[in-house]
């Protein structure tokens, strides 16, 4: 019989792990005492792998009443603009990464132009970060070197940020509009706000997910509406609201740069010049659509770069399926 942990000799010494067991047990009794009165009788979502999942909800709050969006029938443009990084491979010195941006512009309520920048490829090294001008500090740096997932985020935040400023800094009114939240502590707005260089423009920040889609009375009540609607959540010179475009639409979390026009204004402004499917905007879409890199693409950039700067490609294994394996093999 192969040695085991069962099969181990009993011993008179106290086992190393006792007290950090305890430890671990007491902790999960002050878990249940705090979660007695967090989350006893409260909605809860279970997470399904990561994937962002939308909740039913029923109850509405009766005292919440929705603000109605109206369009504003003036064309003004809406752009759009989404990124994607992934890692194309790594040495012992340094990654290599392939970032793609693309932008999707609406005008008086169709989707007009598209554009795609990119593949824009980025090397991480000790060096430093190369095919990519950035302004980041020594531990942002340290965490980029240190961590894939981190990586392309940050150069993801960083290729995105570049093109909102120079939409940003044009003369021609428009909406601007980035994917995800303009206060996320992790995101690409977390040292400013890009300011429009016509006062006219406006950025918005529109987020698929969010924990304030869980809060029940509001989705609920804009839910119903039988029209566009939104309900202001905060104040100040970023103003998040929710809204629903589309009668039959789901509700989604915007955040409002302060401009010239009321947040009213700026949603009437994009119900008017975009279109929407389920309540999220063809240029939004079709920007997510179009960074994206597809497998054959993938492919092509790894065949690009291996005969463009020579690289001798190493065969390679799943490292987790030999080193852990299943417990059918593991006897």
């Amino acid at each position: 019989m192969p040695n085991s942990i069962l099969s181990l000799p009993d011993s008179d010494q106290p086992d190393p792990l006792d007290s950090l067991a305890q430890e671990f047990k007491q902790g999960f009794e002050e878990l249940a005492g705090n979660a007695e009165r967090e989350l006893t009788g409260k909605h809860f979502v279970f997470s399904r792998y990561g994937r962002e999942l939308y909740p039913y909800f029923e109850e509405t709050d009766a005292t919440l009443v929705p603000g109605c969006i109206i369009p504003i029938k003036e064309g003004r443009p809406v752009a759009s603009v989404d990124s994607t990084c992934v890692l194309l491979g790594e040495t012992q010195e340094g990654a290599l990464y392939a970032a793609r941006t693309a932008i999707g512009i609406s005008f008086e309520g169709s989707l007009r132009r598209f554009f795609r920048l990119g593949p824009i490829l980025v090397y991480a090294s000790e060096s430093g970060l190369a095919g990519l001008k950035s302004h980041l500090s020594a531990p942002e740096f340290a965490m980029l070197l240190s961590d894939h997932s981190v990586a392309e985020r940050i150069i993801r935040n960083t290729v995105e940020r570049r093109v909102l400023d120079s939409l940003m800094a044009s003369d021609e009114e428009a909406i601007v509009m980035a994917d995800g939240s303009l206060k996320h502590p992790l995101g690409q707005f977390t040292s400013s706000i890009p300011k429009p260089a016509n006062e006219a423009s406006c950025l918005v920040g529109f987020s698929k997910s969010s924990n304030l889609i869980f809060s029940e009375g509001a989705v609920s009540s804009l839910s119903r509406s039988k029209s566009a609607a939104y309900y202001k959540l905060d104040d100040g010179p970023v103003k998040t609201v929710l809204a629903k475009f589309t009668q039959d639409g789901l509700v989604f979390r915007l955040d409002v740069a302060e401009g010239v026009d009321p947040v009213e204004t700026t949603l009437g402004r994009i119900l008017w010049n975009d279109a929407f499917a389920s309540g999220y905007p063809d240029s939004l879409k079709v920007a997510h659509h179009l960074s994206i890199f597809s497998h054959a693409e993938d492919q092509a950039l790894k065949a690009y770069v291996t005969k463009r700067f020579r690289l001798r490609q190493l065969p390679t294994f799943s490292l987790r399926t030999i080193a852990l394996g299943s417990f059918k093999g593991g006897g």
